[in-house]
């Protein structure tokens, strides 16, 4: 599903050119889950950008189910990522002066759902994390695990293959962290491919296959927690 293979990417801050990622090699099969774990200013969410086509590499070819995503146009890009992508960050991203309702509707509405079928896909997810009676509310109005599996429901109504989650707990609770990390499992279950992104050890090593970044580059971790191959590649 998703393939990356000696992707770069480079900035130039205060005239000095920066490696973001480098040289890095990633697959992730079809209903894998997988965490990618690093510190701050190791290129993990350069890569998360990248592989939800929010970014483009400047060297190295990604392919998505198959196909390069460099000959697809900008529009084309927005419609993949609006049909195959669901994305969960940590800030929620919420609009609000939506409900939680009109929140997970709203990338129904862009590609162009009828009211009706929104209606019940809407209903369907926010039922699914437990939001049913909440619809209505808006943010100021939900605590802050609340929002999150707004984002959640917001990521999951359009059916999306793979769900991208970039620090998803790193604004909640103890609490709150493993219901949000018991969703996301059990979207895996139902098969979802997942890609998680965190710098906290505890939440990386709960996926069944964890990967690890620093200075844009990757290592494959195993399952045992150490190390195990060096470089690019993972």
């Amino acid at each position: 599903m998703i393939e990356l293979e000696d992707i770069q990417k480079r900035y130039v801050l205060g005239g000095e050119t920066v490696t973001a990622l480098d040289h890095v090699n990633l697959t992730v099969g079809d209903h894998e889950y997988v965490s990618i774990i690093g510190p701050s200013g190791s290129g993990k969410s350069t890569l998360m950008n990248i592989i939800g086509c929010l970014d483009a590499a400047d060297g190295g070819v990604y392919r998505l189910d198959g196909v390069d995503i460099a000959r697809y146009s900008q529009r084309q890009l927005a419609a993949i990522r609006g049909r195959k992508i669901g994305f969960v960050f940590q800030q929620f991203n919420l609009l609000q002066k939506l409900t939680a309702y009109e929140n997970v509707e709203l990338p129904l509405i862009y590609q162009g759902v009828s009211e009706k079928e929104r209606r019940v896909r809407v209903g369907e997810a926010l039922s699914r994390v437990g939001l049913g009676q909440r619809m209505h509310h808006r943010p100021n109005q939900l605590s802050g695990g609340q929002q999150q599996r707004v984002a959640v429901a917001r990521a999951v109504v359009t059916r999306p293959s793979i769900i991208l989650a970039d620090e998803p707990t790193g604004n909640l609770d103890s609490k709150t962290t493993v219901e949000i990390m018991d969703m996301l499992e059990e979207l895996h279950a139902q098969g979802n491919a997942i890609v998680l992104i965190t710098h906290n050890p505890e939440i990386a090593a709960r996926a069944p296959r964890c990967v690890h970044i620093r200075d844009g580059r990757l290592s494959e971790v195993e399952p045992g927690g150490s190390r195990a191959v060096e470089g690019g590649g993972a």
